[in-house]
């Protein structure tokens, strides 16, 4: 029939278009699909080349840095809190008289925050701020007060010099709380270090930090600290894994974290997010939102403090949840007396708020009614109490000063200077 096909002439058609009766086309068509499949291992190969030489040089590049730390000064001058003649005793109460034979470097690092590197005493037990600073960045200093036994508190190799932690009373106790102590003293990032191995810098002591850095690892409160003192920004700088770092990824880090959990009852998360929005007034290192996300855990924080507040203006070690803890829960001040725990719990506030912005401080009477408990209890204790507890008074000496608007030493001088003895 005209116009049609027939049932001989599609079975031909049929026959022409099957592969197995034309060997040359298949063979064509396996080809192509190898060609195309070696194409996409090719991309996927370069692909993973070029990332991990785009991690490995982030890992390399440093952010930038100041070569002087940022200075978060104290806002507030508020007498009711602690009067000149309390915070004077308080003061003269917390020197410190470390001089000898083997002092605790976490003494000897909390005393330097606490007094300033300008610091010099009358009293003859007392290291003067130089001399503590040398402790930490000399090691001919270091091997005179420690002996040849000791092995050096700076590590150093090739690539990078470090500070030994959490291997006795001769090193630092917690990870990177020295280098922290270190810029929130001023110290300036061309500042020498003598280490056994030669000279170094502070340059050296926080790049090897940046580059040791990872965003879950045990501790990371001091770091974040001394990286928003120094660094301008974090971005491209990535942690050792090749995470990209900013500041607002370090803040959400920081926020993360249950508020009892951590270092001295969980207070030192929240200092270092005081400082942040300090910091952020300064130089903008935070996003908009992640701003509001830190004021609003601050705010948070400050009403659960509130709320906790013992009747005689101290806070204890269950302060964020008014329970206490679980079994496994991190509750480092466990072995403390109920007075040590209440001193920790309490001089770690004031200070963290003392830096704080006015939108998350609680109400005046939380402040006042806990600064009158830190002075009376401090000035009660005896002198082997404050060797024992040094390290948590240091931050009640600070934070009792900067509610007077200074730094400890700026104090003592401002009163010196006003009854003409300086």
């Amino acid at each position: 029939m005209s116009g049609t096909t027939s049932e001989s002439d599609m079975m031909s058609q049929l026959k022409s278009t099957n592969p197995s009766r034309h060997p040359q086309s298949g063979k064509a068509s396996k080809v192509v699909l190898l060609v195309l499949v070696q194409v996409v291992v090719i991309f996927v190969l370069v692909g993973a080349t070029m990332a991990r030489r785009h991690e490995q040089a982030l890992r390399k590049e440093l952010p930038p840095m100041r070569r002087v730390p940022l200075t978060i000064a104290p806002l507030y001058d508020r007498p009711d809190v602690v009067s000149d003649e309390q915070l004077l005793d308080v003061l003269h109460k917390l020197r410190p008289r470390f001089r000898g034979p083997g002092p605790k470097i976490n003494h000897v690092d909390h005393a330097l925050r606490f007094w300033g590197v300008e610091s010099n005493f009358r009293d003859p037990e007392c290291l003067s701020g130089e001399e503590m600073r040398d402790i930490l960045l000399n090691h001919a200093h270091f091997r005179e007060v420690w002996g040849d036994r000791e092995p050096p508190l700076l590590e150093c190799n090739e690539d990078c010099v470090g500070v030994r932690t959490q291997e006795g009373e001769a090193t630092a106790s917690h990870v990177d709380h020295t280098i922290a102590s270190l810029a929130e003293v001023g110290t300036p990032l061309d500042f020498p270090i003598h280490t056994p191995e030669g000279p170094r810098t502070m340059a050296d002591l926080l790049a090897a930090s940046l580059r040791t850095f990872e965003i879950n690892q045990v501790e990371y409160e001091w770091s974040a600290l001394a990286y928003t003192l120094y660094c301008e920004r974090l971005a491209p700088f990535a942690d050792k894994y090749g995470q990209e770092m900013s500041f607002d990824r370090l803040a959400d880090r920081l926020i993360r974290e249950r508020c009892k959990l951590g270092v001295c009852l969980g207070n030192h998360r929240l200092h270092t997010l005081a400082v942040m929005l300090r910091a952020d007034e300064q130089q903008s290192i935070l996003s908009p939102g992640c701003r509001k996300r830190v004021v609003a855990h601050l705010k948070k924080a400050t009403g659960t403090l509130v709320a906790s507040q013992d009747p005689e203006g101290c806070w204890n070690q269950y302060w964020a949840t008014g329970e206490p803890p679980r079994a496994g829960d991190d509750n480092e001040q466990s072995q403390l007396d109920p007075l040590g725990r209440k001193m920790v719990a309490t001089g770690h506030a004031l200070e963290w708020w003392a830096l704080a912005p006015e939108e998350i401080l609680p109400p005046r009477d939380v402040v006042q009614r806990a600064g009158q408990w830190l002075a009376k209890n401090v000035m009660a204790l005896q002198d082997d109490e404050i060797v024992d507890k040094y390290t948590f008074l240091s931050h009640v000496g600070r934070a009792l000063a900067l509610w007077r608007g200074h730094e400890p030493l700026d104090f003592i001088e401002a009163m010196q200077a006003r009854a003409g003895t300086l």
